[in-house]
């Protein structure tokens, strides 16, 4: 403390140096703030750190620009800031790996969200009368932080020389030089006398063996390599000089990595981390690093500098940002999620997951961390999601012929067959159902509806009774919960339209109505498959009744649950309901 309030204490030198107008007052300046500057302001304003008065970036983008056009406006006709504004707080950034003293950190002042933007506002006009120029930039020499780095050539041996020697000297200070052990930091990468030191291949092997030492949940694991370790190594690779095959072995290592973490079998499908609603939504190396480069490239010879612009046709430059042997090419991230969307449901184990994308947003549990499951369950489920948890047709790949299921069921032992048909399971799959109807039931009775439940509701005669009747003053819903089979059975809203066929019926609507009320009636159906996977009218409706997104989160990772059951109650019961098949034995 005693440090930064010498630092940040001092008076500012003062400057003496004349002022002399080179124009006119601009006082098109102080006009009143359009809502256009406001929905510029808002569209530029990127994820960021929230200031001290908590004021999320999130929360300042829901309010709308005629909202901020209102504040921002009457600030102007004040003249004077609100002190929020004038308030930050400052957070010291490391410029070492092991800082020693209060001197090897940088400070970070951190405003106000509202302020940030309101002087966005303010710089962009101001840039109108006075652009800065490309190249102009403020910093100061500090020769404690400084040193050289000299080769020089040895024309006799045809050879380059690292000097060791201090050449330099600033304000009566020589500089020290490196030597030849020793680097310096550049735009995140490491150099040294022989060029970059390392490569991003072993960059990312001690990271990951750092992430798969340390005491995590796999879910936390994922976490830190989507968020912290791959977007690093991303930057590593098109900064600095790359090969095609080092980002081939990068992408075998993450994917190596993933299989030991997740405990997955070695034919896992190679396009699943690479997924964004069926997978891991892992960057893929050969395929993004290719393109970032080429468009880092583009955006060169679109700069209004003319010395950069210049420089980046010449072939030596250009070379540097184009790889060899590249196997696909996108032109943009919405080219690359589609292409291994593709691979992924040409295959079998991912073709259920085709309308995982049409909820995005339930599906989060996978990547972001959270602690809604055990690490082990979190696996489990994974392998179901992914159908590769372990059954006898997926081990009898590449054989004639799958084997049938040993309890007498006559089909092909498959994860589907297991969840969906098997009658060794049907009592856990029942029990997967009514967990299902009971959660949303009780989701629903928490934002202020009336619920009746099956057991307590009498139907007409020869008419099943639905899960749930949902009411309050003047409306009905009849709401029946289906958990089915995966796209291979056909889309889940054929399932859902199903359910609305069945239960639009005048008797059944008559005997809601006596308990329920004469509002206005309308059958809901309610699909998930057993993946997980929720239909979009299912989330949509839910949506509309009040459930929050955790809450609808949730139901899916609950079928998930469901169907983990039932599969290791598959595993571990051996009997066979010779009843069911019709009183042969197995042998027959």
């Amino acid at each position: 403390m005693e440090y930064w309030k010498r630092v940040l204490g001092r008076e500012s030198d003062p400057d003496g140096r004349p002022v002399k107008p080179l124009r006119e007052p601009a006082v098109e300046i102080e006009e009143p703030i359009s809502l256009a500057e406001c929905k510029k302001a808002l569209r530029d304003l990127k994820q960021t750190a929230s200031g001290p008065d908590g004021v999320s970036w999130s929360s300042v983008k829901s309010l709308g620009p005629g909202w901020l056009q209102y504040l921002f406006n009457s600030i102007l006709a004040c003249g004077y800031p609100t002190k929020s504004f004038k308030n930050s707080r400052t957070v010291l950034i490391p410029k070492t790996e092991k800082p020693s003293d209060p001197g090897e950190f940088r400070p970070l002042a951190i405003a106000s969200v509202f302020g940030r933007v309101f002087h966005r506002i303010l710089a962009s006009r101001l840039g109108v009368w006075a652009p800065l120029g490309a190249s102009q930039r403020a910093f100061q020499v500090n020769p404690a932080k400084c040193s050289t780095l000299a080769i020089i050539w040895d024309g006799k041996n045809k050879r380059w020389l690292h000097d060791a020697k201090g050449q330099f000297k600033f304000r009566g200070s020589t500089l020290p030089a490196l030597g030849v052990e020793e680097s310096y930091k550049y735009l995140g990468l490491q150099y040294g006398s022989k060029g970059k030191l390392k490569t991003g291949l072993e960059l990312l092997k001690g990271m990951l063996r750092e992430l798969k030492e340390a005491p995590l949940k796999p879910q936390q694991r994922v976490f830190l390599l989507r968020t912290n370790i791959l977007p690093k190594i991303m930057y590593y690779l098109v900064n600095g000089r790359v090969h095609q095959y080092t980002l081939r072995e990068c992408d075998k290592c993450v994917r190596r990595f993933l299989r030991e973490v997740l405990h997955l079998p070695h034919d896992t499908l190679r396009c699943l981390p690479f997924m964004r609603d069926g997978g891991l939504d892992i960057d893929c190396f050969e395929s993004l690093v290719p393109m970032y480069k080429w468009q880092k490239l583009v955006s060169l010879e679109e700069v209004p500098d003319n010395l950069v612009r210049d420089l980046s046709q010449l072939p030596a430059i250009r070379k540097r940002f184009q790889l060899k042997g590249a196997q696909t090419s996108f032109n943009n991230r919405a080219e690359y999620r589609m292409f291994w969307k593709n691979k992924l449901l040409d295959n079998l184990d991912g073709f259920g997951l085709g309308e995982a994308a049409d909820v995005p947003q339930v599906h989060s549990w996978v990547t972001d961390g959270s602690s809604l499951l055990t690490g082990e369950m979190y696996i489990k489920c994974l392998k179901i999601r992914w159908n590769v948890w372990p059954t006898a047709a997926r081990a009898s790949r590449g054989r004639r012929q799958a084997p049938l299921c040993d309890a007498g069921c006559r089909q092909i032992e498959g994860l589907g067959h297991i969840l969906q048909q098997c009658n060794r399971t049907w009592d856990k799959r029942g029990a997967r159902h009514d967990r299902i109807v009971e959660f949303v039931g009780s989701q629903v009775e928490r934002r202020g509806f009336n619920v009746i439940k099956e057991k307590s509701f009498a139907t007409p005669r020869g008419h099943r009774r639905p899960d749930l009747i949902i009411y309050n003053k003047d409306r009905v819903w009849i709401a029946d919960v289906t958990i089915c089979a995966d796209r291979g059975a056909g889309p889940m809203a054929l399932a859902r339209d199903n359910k609305i066929k069945y239960y639009t019926d005048e008797d059944l609507a008559t005997e809601v109505a006596k308990v329920a009320g004469p509002g206005a009636q309308s059958v809901v159906g309610l699909v998930w498959n057993w993946r997980g996977c929720c239909e979009k009218k299912t989330d949509e409706w839910l949506k509309k009744m009040g459930v929050p997104i955790e809450s609808r989160r949730l139901a899916s990772v609950r079928v998930l649950e469901g169907s983990v059951w039932c599969a290791e109650v598959f595993r571990k019961r051996t009997g066979i309901n010779f009843a069911q098949v019709g009183g042969r034995n197995r042998s027959e």
